[in-house]
């Protein structure tokens, strides 16, 4: 009983962090499960949304493990809203949050207001230079920005992609924010409950009192 027991707080102990990380920096808990990340308020059409989710699913499939993140607004950055209209620094930021998760250094797109910023890239990254991203700007915009640019790096890797169908667009996007950090959430509070059982029960076995 006592080495269940020890299981079980490791296992909260595990999953605790990344409940908390789902405050501090949300795309971060995304990016563990999907490939890109999309603004939370004024979020972009749904074509535009599918086409993005098809084409980094294509580069992933392909060996390039790319993640794009498209930031909206300073919400889209939880605890980190200075990071704001700061591509280059939030893209190091959110490419080592998710190295330090994953153990791994995956190639990164990061799109908002004041520019481009990348992550884990090598050569390919320079095809992003010349991207300006327009002052005033819709979620539509940083989306489409982000299409091409997930274009442009998958084909200077060497991993060019094919053009998206009408067919896949129309698709319901698999991609919903929301579902990840859900997840984050209800793990450790389920191992909680859990745990609070086990010791219940042990105490009342203990003193000899009946269960129930």
């Amino acid at each position: 009983m006592t080495r269940v027991l020890a299981t079980l707080a490791a296992l909260v102990l595990l999953a605790l962090p990344a409940a908390a990380s789902a405050d501090v920096d949300p795309a971060s808990d995304v990016l563990l499960f999907q490939n890109a990340f999309f603004p939370r308020v004024n979020p972009p059409s749904d074509a535009l949304k599918n086409e993005l989710t098809a084409l980094t699913k294509q580069a992933n499939d392909q060996g390039y493990n790319l993640k794009v993140a498209v930031i909206g607004a300073r919400l889209d950055l939880g605890g980190a809203p200075q990071l704001y209209r700061h591509p280059d620094q939030y893209a190091k930021f959110l490419g080592t949050e998710l190295r330090s998760a994953t153990g791994l250094v995956q190639p990164l797109i990061v799109i908002m207001k004041g520019g481009v910023g990348t992550y884990g890239m090598g050569d390919e990254a320079v095809s992003l230079k010349q991207v300006a991203v327009p002052d005033k700007h819709t979620s539509d915009q940083l989306t489409q920005l982000a299409i091409e640019a997930t274009k442009d790096v998958s084909a200077a890797a060497g991993h060019p992609l094919k053009a998206v169908s009408a067919k896949t667009v129309k698709k319901k996007s698999n991609n919903s924010s929301g579902g990840a950090p859900l997840v984050a959430f209800m793990v450790p509070v389920a191992l909680l409950l859990v745990l609070g059982f086990v010791l219940w029960f042990r105490r009342k076995t203990r003193s000899g009192e009946p269960a129930s």
